[in-house]
């Protein structure tokens, strides 16, 4: 059988499963050059074309430049390939430490997630005690349910720290002197991420001591209903409250859609 030894565009475009587009486009910047048929002019590519792609586009999935690629086309020796071998090699180690940084916070937020939906202490007021615990804070204002995934996304390009929603928890520090338009809520003070198993760059602290805390399912709207409760117990316990109710939304609308999954915890500082 005859072996093939020369490919016309289309083919190159399903042997590597990419564009025509593409294929111009790298003969055009000037690091594919194929050859042309004289009786029709079209593209011919050749054996040693393949190999030259096969190069790009091995490059090209490590994030090498086109401008780099045919910087070492121009340039091709053993010293330069062992250079460029370096680069690849650099390349994948830190790939390799920013994928187990992703599996080590996928398994955390796996762990917090099944942790929560299974918490059965509901409606119990418990007396905690905590260490100072590290914070991302978006906002030190109101903010409506609406606009924290905006603010999320202002602070992550501004601050360069990503903050991963699944599986962490969103926070709101509340008012409790003001009440929303709707007579259902709190305003807030404040809004921060918090999670006791995933790395942020902290900009926000909660002072280490006593807490209140309170856990219920369902929708936010009894949030008040705990806080009362909350307030009612410290009076008659002789408790004095040091802060502001705080709102930890273990399980929202970041991870479901369904009201009765939802787990939500307020904590009040006392002493």
């Amino acid at each position: 059988m005859k072996r093939k030894k020369t490919f016309n565009i289309g083919e190159v475009s399903r042997l590597f499963n990419i564009s025509v587009d593409s294929i111009r486009y790298y003969e055009k910047i000037g690091i594919l050059e194929p050859t042309r048929n004289e009786g029709n002019n079209y593209r011919v590519y050749t054996l040693s074309d393949i190999r030259q792609l096969t190069m790009i586009r091995e490059l090209l999935g490590l994030n090498f430049s086109t401008e780099r690629i045919k910087e070492f086309d121009r340039n091709q020796n053993v010293e330069t390939t062992k250079m460029l071998l370096s680069e690849e090699l650099n390349i994948v180690n830190k790939n390799i430490v920013e994928l187990f940084e992703k599996k080590v916070s996928i398994e955390a937020r796996i762990k917090s997630l099944e942790e929560n939906i299974n918490h059965t202490d509901l409606g119990n007021i418990r007396i905690k005690e905590f260490d100072e615990r590290q914070c991302v804070m978006i906002s030190e204002s109101n903010l409506d349910d609406d606009d924290v995934y905006y603010y999320l996304v202002k602070y992550m390009q501004s601050h360069k720290n990503k903050v991963d929603t699944i599986g962490a928890c969103d926070c709101y520090v509340l008012d409790i002197s003001k009440i929303s338009e709707d007579g259902n809520s709190f305003v807030t003070k404040g809004v921060f991420f918090y999670s006791d198993t995933l790395l942020y760059n902290s900009n926000y602290s909660l002072p280490a001591g006593k807490y209140l805390s309170i856990f219920y399912k369902g929708p936010s709207t009894r949030t008040k209903v705990a806080v009362d409760r909350l307030i009612a117990y410290a009076n008659e316990h002789h408790l004095k409250i040091t802060g502001d109710p705080i709102e930890f939304c273990h399980i929202d609308d970041y991870e479901t859609s369904v009201d009765e999954e939802c787990l939500t915890e307020i904590q009040i500082p006392v002493k």
